[in-house]
């Protein structure tokens, strides 16, 4: 096996652009994080060179050391082992769905055969071009057949370096077009989305097939061009490669922005049930305060019929049963009054008041314990509204991640809020099934059959956070689910003289 420098460089460049390609739309597993690129590299450019250049290989594939094929059609078995080989390493250094990797190695080597059908009638016909114009020279005894010869080899040489970079380069400049439509990773898409985008690779590649089986043949000592039989093809084959370059491009263009759109319906969606829910919440508040004013007034009475009763026994020197039935039986309600007007939480805000006793409500129902304690913290100005959305998606998930929990096996959710300088803190922790939680790019992937409304939630809390130059971590610890937000307050203009004159 000789080795050839240029070719060491365009399968390490196509290593790189595969690479490329992968970054940021799918996760190494744990145990390769460390060296699982570096290994994913070599795979894919000892596959591609090995297979161009050993003889042990091209012995068992085309039945002679040189790699010499006499049909096209062969070429295929070397880039279907390819591809193999890619496929098996990535699902092994990879983690997530093999119908994720798949699609992701069907969009790079389709762009690579596309960008070489692209270049290749570009190239041919200047290397014809070449060789007619020193067939003319030697006709006209200008150059001499060493000189041919030299010059010939020399072509060869510069041109499959300039064949090689710019096919190279057009695959840069269309993957980079296709990463620019990347909004999520490959594993958060689903599967009929999957299939939608896999289309257009897979209709590339059909192509590809078809047009390395009728490329060329030998028939003895003659080779039957699938260009010289039908020179129109100098035209389509190009034209239909770069058809394909485009529509695997905006396929995924239309899809980001379909998807966008389906975020963007979905948030306002979610954001109208937030504000019916924070309607209902101030109804309630309402009604609440109402109660406890009618309840003060009630009890005002209470104590007033109080004192006329204790005045009529003072009266008749002695109290009479009927009068002390009466009397403590006003005591009892009085009694129900009080109990009434105590909340489980209290907060200092109406509205986080009502969400986390509403909470404590549903908690009863659902026979989980809730505890915990929260201030609201309004010397740092964060609105209400904001904090409401993150406590409600927060309980929610906590109690969702309780109800699992099967058998006698413990159901708590515990909170607390506290400030620590201009930083106020919540902090969330709840049992869970203890199931080992699938990771996404952002966070644990939901277990719920409908991903995009509980995408949706955790996407307004980010905003919630972001907009407070926050963050948002998560942590599990022996069968407990932590979640710590932390958002930034704002220093009001008071306090910040304070600090000054301080």
């Amino acid at each position: 096996m000789t080795i050839s420098v240029p070719d060491l460089i365009e399968y390490s460049m196509k290593a790189w652009l595969l690479l490329f390609l992968c970054k940021d739309s799918i996760e190494l597993r744990e145990k390769y994080r460390s060296v699982g690129k570096i290994l994913f590299f070599l795979q894919a450019f000892l596959a591609g060179y090995l297979l161009s250049h050993s003889d042990r290989i091209n012995r068992l594939i085309y039945g002679n050391e040189a790699g010499v094929v006499t049909d096209s059609s062969q070429s295929i078995i070397k880039l279907a082992i390819v591809f193999g080989c890619s496929f098996l390493i990535m699902d092994l250094l990879y983690q997530g769905r093999k119908l994720a990797k798949l699609y992701l190695l069907l969009v790079f080597y389709t762009v690579q055969e596309m960008a070489k059908f692209t270049l290749h009638s570009v190239w041919s016909l200047a290397i014809k071009g070449c060789i007619d114009s020193m067939n003319e020279l030697i006709i006209a005894e200008q150059i001499g057949l060493d000189g041919f010869y030299r010059i010939i080899e020399y072509l060869q040489t510069c041109s499959m370096w300039f064949f090689a970079a710019g096919y190279l380069l057009l695959m840069y400049v269309v993957l980079r077009w296709y990463r620019k439509y990347l909004a999520e990773p490959v594993e958060e898409i689903d599967p009929q989305g999957l299939w939608f985008l896999m289309l257009m690779p897979i209709i590339g590649m059909a192509f590809d097939i078809l047009w390395r089986i009728s490329f060329y043949r030998q028939n003895g000592a003659e080779i039957d061009f699938l260009y010289e039989r039908h020179g129109s093809m100098y035209v389509v084959v190009p034209a239909i490669a770069v058809l394909c370059l485009i529509c695997i491009g905006f396929s995924r263009k239309i899809y980001s922005e379909l998807m966008c759109s389906e975020a963007q319906k979905n948030k306002l969606l979610f954001y109208k049930r937030q504000l019916s829910d924070m309607t209902e919440h101030v109804r309630e508040l309402e009604q609440l305060y109402d109660g406890i004013r009618g309840m003060r007034h009630d009890v005002n009475n209470y104590v007033a019929d109080m004192e006329q009763l204790l005045c009529m026994s003072t009266e008749a020197g002695q109290l009479p049963d009927r009068i002390r039935k009466e009397a403590e039986g006003y005591l009892r309600s009085m009694q129900c009054a009080a109990d009434r007007l105590s909340l489980q939480f209290c907060t200092g805000n109406p509205v986080t008041d009502v969400i986390l006793n509403r909470k404590g409500q549903i908690c009863t129902q659902e026979q989980i314990m809730l505890e915990g304690e929260l201030l609201y913290p309004a010397e740092l100005e964060i609105e209400a509204f904001d904090l409401g959305i993150l406590l409600n998606n927060a309980l929610d998930n906590a109690i969702e991640a309780c109800r699992k929990v099967s058998g006698d096996k413990e159901r708590s959710i515990c909170f607390r809020g506290y400030i620590k300088g201009r930083m106020f803190f919540i902090v969330v922790e709840n049992t869970y099934d203890g199931r080992v939680l699938q990771q996404g790019i952002n966070g644990p992937l939901t277990s719920k059959a409908d991903r995009k409304v509980h995408g949706v939630g955790m996407s307004n809390m980010r905003s919630c956070v972001e907009k407070y130059y926050g963050t948002m971590q998560y942590e599990t610890d022996h069968g407990r689910f932590v979640l710590t937000i932390m958002l930034q307050g704002k220093v009001r203009q008071s306090d910040a003289a304070a600090c000054f004159y301080d």
